[in-house]
């Protein structure tokens, strides 16, 4: 089972993940804690502006932390990130996540990020991505930020359906 440890190794990081009681391999199944709290996707678009930039920006400072230590979570949206009742952002879900510190697999893991806030949060989609990559800058640096930046309008360019090629 590869999920328990890419959880194990984001915690190690100083990504709020949930605590792995037991990991029965033979069955295939994890126990691990339940998060109290609700789904950033249920909580974002109804909090103040100041907090949904502070909160996005927090959020991007983790998915830094990830990345910095090679993890590609796989299915960042704001579906996978529980908010505790005491401000605590909790990564879940990382059944789609690798190990990789390649440019090309941080920028498709930000680009759904944005997708995300995009389809979900499009009413302030903009500046909660902008939020998150300030917060992600922090982490990994500004240079690298540009790069992963570049990487995700490269990205964009491939798509079926962009307006500007």
């Amino acid at each position: 089972m590869y999920e328990p440890q890419v959880i194990h190794r984001a915690k190690e990081a100083g990504v709020p993940t949930p605590t792995i009681f037991m990991v029965d391999v033979t069955e295939a199944n994890i126990i691990m804690e339940f998060v109290d709290g609700k789904q950033v996707k249920q909580v974002l678009n109804d909090l103040s502006p100041e907090e949904r930039l502070r909160l996005s920006r927090h959020i991007g400072t983790l998915i830094g932390r990830l990345h910095k230590n090679g993890i590609i979570h796989g299915d960042l949206t704001t579906s996978n990130m529980i908010l505790t009742p005491y401000g605590k952002v909790v990564f879940v879900d990382f059944g789609l996540s690798e190990r990789s510190t390649e440019l090309e697999t941080r920028g498709v893991d930000l680009h759904l990020m944005k997708r995300a806030f995009q389809s979900t949060h499009y009413r302030h989609a903009k500046e909660c991505f902008e939020a998150v990559v300030e917060g992600y800058a922090e982490v990994v640096g500004e240079e690298e930020a540009k790069n992963v930046l570049e990487k995700i309008r490269e990205i964009e360019r491939r798509g079926r359906y962009v307006s500007e090629r």
